[in-house]
């Protein structure tokens, strides 16, 4: 979530995979874009917007640099920022979009990939739709009428080069992690995307007791990660585990039958 002062607005944040549909009635499809295409050339993909409330809705559009840091958080820059940015590679045919009520829109998004863009890195960026508040609210604002809750939306964006065709995770690490001023206890799972285009895959824990035999499979985490770089996935392991236990984690990776297997023993 990103707090905007501006007109003393709260601004909620969302952004998430496939079809998205948000409280506020609004979905969009799809919520991740990926181009492919050679320097020089200038590429588009629809996205569509669909409004089921009864209020209607103006938004603005504008790019974000951004990256995931190791604990899966993403940090937000200008657009151009970041090395790998394609931010001013896109444009739309408007700066902002209206979406009256029971309406739906298609917004076409076009990439101009420049001459001189490398011929092997993936590039990314995130198309922001950003609720314009409206000359109601900015004058009940005014007036001292409580506060006026706007939000956003993402659109991943991202830019392959053609001959990028490399599907492979790694598993770096697997180590238990306890807090000291609680009783609670994780195993981080250390994983590095060492292929050359963006991958998804889950990520299992499962832990078998030496002596007993008990097993023990913990929720699957969903993952998505740029080539090149690192990720902690942090499981919490269930209270009142005690014992020795085998740890086996397991990465699946999408679009491959290819599994990544990591094992550790621990002692709880």
């Amino acid at each position: 979530m990103r707090t905007y002062l501006h007109y003393s607005l709260i601004l909620f944040f969302c952004t998430c995979f496939g079809l998205s549909t948000f409280a506020q009635g609004i979905s969009m499809s799809p919520t991740r874009l990926f181009f492919t295409g050679n320097p020089g050339e200038t590429v588009s993909q629809p996205v569509v917007l669909n409004n089921n409330s009864e209020v209607d809705y103006i938004f603005n559009i504008n790019t974000k640099d951004w990256k995931r840091e190791e604990d899966g958080n993403k940090v937000y820059f200008e657009p151009g920022t970041l090395e790998n940015s394609n931010a001013t590679w896109i444009s739309t045919t408007e700066s902002s979009v209206s979406l009256p009520a029971k309406s739906t829109k298609e917004i076409i998004i076009t990439m101009k990939i420049p001459a001189d863009a490398s011929t092997s890195a993936v590039t990314n960026s995130m198309l922001f739709f950003t609720q314009i508040g409206k000359q109601k609210d900015k004058a009940e604002l005014q007036n001292g009428i409580g506060i006026i809750a706007l939000f956003e939306f993402g659109l991943h964006v991202y830019c392959t080069p053609p001959n990028n065709s490399t599907l492979s995770l790694e598993i770096m690490s697997i180590e238990e992690i306890s807090d000291e001023n609680t009783t609670s206890r994780k195993v981080a799972i250390g994983i590095e995307n060492d292929g050359n285009v963006i991958n998804d895959a889950t990520v299992e824990l499962e832990f078998t007791n030496t002596e007993t035999g008990e097993e023990i499979k913990l929720e699957p985490i969903n993952i998505s990660m740029l080539p090149d770089t690192k990720q902690i996935v942090n499981f919490n392991v269930p209270e009142g585990l005690s014992g020795t236990y085998l740890g086996v984690a397991i990465v699946k990776m999408a679009g491959t039958n290819d599994l990544r297997v990591g094992e550790k023993t621990f002692a709880f």
